[in-house]
């Protein structure tokens, strides 16, 4: 066994190359799962000590006012544990918008960065939080200016927080990122509310601890007209964006994982296959020594022990690094006051799973090469039977072939195994390039699409008094109603009803290409996949804060990614009794208005920016798997030309006595590889446009439908990348023709 284990380590010291190979693959596949777990389970992790430390709700209500009655129905409901209710608000900054609440008692632990804890007997103070305030280098102790119903406040800062209820603040619906250049939240007293600012609202927000069934119904039941909406921790978009992207990245790791091991247990394969059949000799030696079969299998599987292990224990060890990169791009969309990362046992798992894949390849590849008896193997490499292919019956077509083109399709069909493995490498590869490349392209087509197309406006408007406003500006533009309801059936959760007024900055068309017409509800794509609706069916629509019921023909699916939910015009929704009461104005550039008559002002430049801002930061996560890609083509077929060029030596030595020039056999090599790329390459293309479909897929939320999108250019560049990784790996591989021995080569009995 001593001699064995010498043999083992001088034998990867002599074909290193090919065993780097190996070891790369197989540390890119425990890099990629357990690198993306630790970012997953690490923001997973994360999430939920912030939140369970923090006593997150689990439940909101905001509802034009809440009562006791309210307030003692929903404590009486079975499996809720606490509730309470406050005040929210929204007012200006230095032209800049603040979003509000007021508790007594928040449920809430927000975590203090800076300052002071809440003190809800506070005239003067007011709680900012932190990217707010790193935005606009505003300090504990600094003089904070509000202005409400046209009167300004000075307040100081207390605090610097950070709140489990906006780990993923947007400010409005109408921004997809955290826009906090422009939108921040705070919190004051209700001594502060009342008496400082004068400001006597209602109770209009109510926060849930508890877990209990059909949550939506009862709360429906209890504010009936007055409820505004009705969140969870799956909808609120706050919160929900955040545990929406802990599954997102887990279901890369598992995407990309599974290519990355299958293509390291071909590499495994593959490179005991070469080692094998360079050491027919030595096999015949051990066999002639009396070492049994499984004894030499066992000794050939002891590489991919060696290799594979430390390929994954390496990746395991660079793993983390992969882990913090993620995150750290996810730092500057979430706010978490603690990040880390974390792994599960399934990383374990996976290591040690790579490393039993890589000996039983090993271990295969010896069992198929050792079969026989001494003198054998004593003969020289094992030829492959020649025999006619099914081609060489088509006489016409087979007459009319090169020479080369002969020579390369037997080989292939007789060599189907390593001729599988190729396509398949080059497949795996094109399927990484259209999906690296296809996902910015797909997001950035959604952005644009949104932004460019669906919606034509300039600036949003929110009025003050859009009574008022209307009847002093009977001209203006498209005016827009947007109102959270249930419809029946669903997908169990609330949607966005948008209802139009006469205009045409909403442009947003159907699968069909047609316009947004009276007559129908039209609803958006990603709500008919998932509550599974097509046109001509009937839904059921009660508005919050109306609460009458209405019932709707579909008569269009849009195809709208962004507010998934549902358009239906002015006039038909008037029509069967609906109520338009709108605030959103869209305007064009050159629209006149006061300021005075306007509360906020939204630039569909800004929106652009914001989601283009959104996508940018997860292209670093795009760029790994391109890089990886690019990696995985020229490892596999590397080993895959070498395996070829082993196996032909021979052939080789053969051709180049018999006169056949060493530009000619090069000539044979590149044409069988051209073939095996192109096969692989057209598999390759709807295959990656199916992965890219399924990659796309896992970023999609309730709110946003992700759509794949791509185009020639996505497919000519990775065409571009996959043949020059193929091309030059052959032509490395093809000069080392020049440095065959044929005299050892041809060398047949010793």
């Amino acid at each position: 066994m001593k001699y064995l284990n010498r043999k083992l380590f001088r034998d990867i010291k002599e074909n290193w190359t090919q065993f780097f190979s190996v070891f790369l693959m197989a540390m890119l596949s425990v890099i990629v799962f357990v690198g993306l777990q630790g970012a997953w389970h690490g923001l997973q992790k994360s999430l939920d000590e912030f939140t369970n430390q923090a006593s997150l709700p689990n439940y909101w209500v905001q509802s034009s006012t809440i009562t006791n009655p309210d307030l003692e129905k929903v404590k009486s409901l079975s499996k809720v544990s606490n509730v309470e209710r406050g005040t929210r608000f929204q007012v200006k900054q230095s032209g800049r918008q603040l979003i509000v609440d007021v508790y007594q008692h928040p449920m809430s632990h927000f975590y203090i960065v800076k300052g002071n804890r809440y003190d809800n007997q506070s005239i003067r103070g007011i709680w900012i939080n932190k990217e707010y305030a790193q935005n606009h280098n505003l300090a504990i102790n600094d003089d904070l200016r509000l202005t409400i119903n046209n009167q300004s406040k000075n307040f100081k800062i207390k605090g610097i927080v950070q709140s489990p209820e906006h780990i993923y603040f947007t400010g409005t619906q109408e921004f997809i990122a955290p826009n906090y250049s422009n939108y921040g939240y705070a919190y004051i007293s209700p001594k502060a509310l009342t008496e400082y600012l004068s400001y006597h609202a209602p109770y209009n927000i109510m926060e849930i601890k508890g877990n209990k069934n059909n949550m939506r119904r009862n709360i429906e039941r209890i504010f009936s007209d007055r409820l505004i909406g009705f969140y969870s921790r799956k909808t609120l978009p706050d919160v929900s964006n955040a545990l929406d992207r802990v599954g997102q990245i887990r279901n890369l790791s598992y995407l990309f994982s599974f290519i990355f091991i299958l293509l390291a247990t071909l590499a495994m394969y593959t490179t005991i296959q070469r080692l094998i059949k360079n050491q027919t000799d030595i096999i015949a030696t051990f066999k002639a020594l009396g070492l049994s079969n499984l004894k030499v299998r066992l000794h050939y599987a002891s590489f991919g022990l060696l290799v594979g292990g430390l390929g994954t224990i390496t990746g395991f060890l660079f793993a983390p690094a992969i882990s913090w990169f993620v995150l750290v791009t996810q730092q500057q969309m979430f706010s978490i006051p603690h990040w880390k990362i974390s792994f599960t046992y399934s990383s374990v798992l996976v290591v040690i799973g790579v490393i039993v894949i890589c000996i039983l390849a090993a271990f295969e590849a010896a069992r198929n090469a050792t079969s026989g008896l001494p003198a054998l193997f004593l003969r020289g490499k094992e030829e492959n039977s020649a025999h006619k292919i099914l081609l060489e019956h088509w006489r016409l077509l087979w007459s009319h072939l090169s020479y080369e083109s002969k020579w390369a399709l037997r080989d292939i069909f007789i060599n189907r195994v390593r001729t599988l493995m190729g396509i398949v490498g080059v497949a795996g590869g094109m399927m990484l390039m259209i999906a690296g490349l296809g996902m910015p392209q797909s997001m950035h087509h959604l952005v644009d699409k949104a932004y460019t197309h669906d919606f034509t406006y300039d600036r949003r408007l929110i009025v003050k008094d859009s009574a008022k406003y209307k009847k002093a500006n009977p001209h203006a533009q498209q005016w827009v109603q947007l109102s959270q309801a249930h419809f029946t059936p669903d997908d169990g959760y609330d949607r966005t009803l948008v209802v139009l007024g006469t205009g045409s900055e909403v442009d947003t068309t159907t699968t069909t290409g047609n316009k947004i017409k009276n007559g129908g509800i039209y609803v958006t794509n990603g709500f008919a996949k998932k509550a599974h609706l097509k046109v001509g069916d009937k839904v059921k629509i009660r508005t919050f804060a109306y609460n009458k019921s209405h019932k709707f023909k579909i008569k269009g699916i849009i195809t709208s990614e962004t507010n998934q939910g549902a358009y239906i015009t002015k006039k038909t929704w008037t029509k069967y009794g609906g109520t338009f009461n709108p605030s959103t104005l869209l305007v064009t550039k050159h629209y006149k208005y006061k300021k005075s008559d306007i509360n906020s002002i939204i630039s569909i430049k800004d929106q652009h920016k914001n989601a283009t801002d959104f996508v940018e930061n997860l292209i670093s996560i795009f760029i790994l798997i391109i890089v990886f890609g690019i990696l995985l083509i020229i490892i596999v077929l590397y080993n895959l030309g070498s395996l070829s060029f082993v196996e032909r030596t021979r052939d080789y030595a053969t051709l180049r006595v018999l006169g056949t020039t060493q530009k000619e056999i090069r000539k044979l090599t590149i044409f069988e590889n051209i073939i095996t790329t192109f096969v692989g390459w057209i598999i390759g293309i709807p295959a990656g446009i199916w992965f890219l479909g399924k990659y796309v897929n896992t970023f999609s939320t309730i709110n946003l439908e992700y759509v794949r999108y791509f185009d020639w250019k996505t497919i000519l560049v990775s065409t571009i990348i996959v043949w020059l990784a193929s091309l030059s790996t052959t032509l490395f591989i093809s000069h080392r023709i020049k440095r065959i021995n044929m005299v050892s080569s041809l060398k047949s009995v010793e």
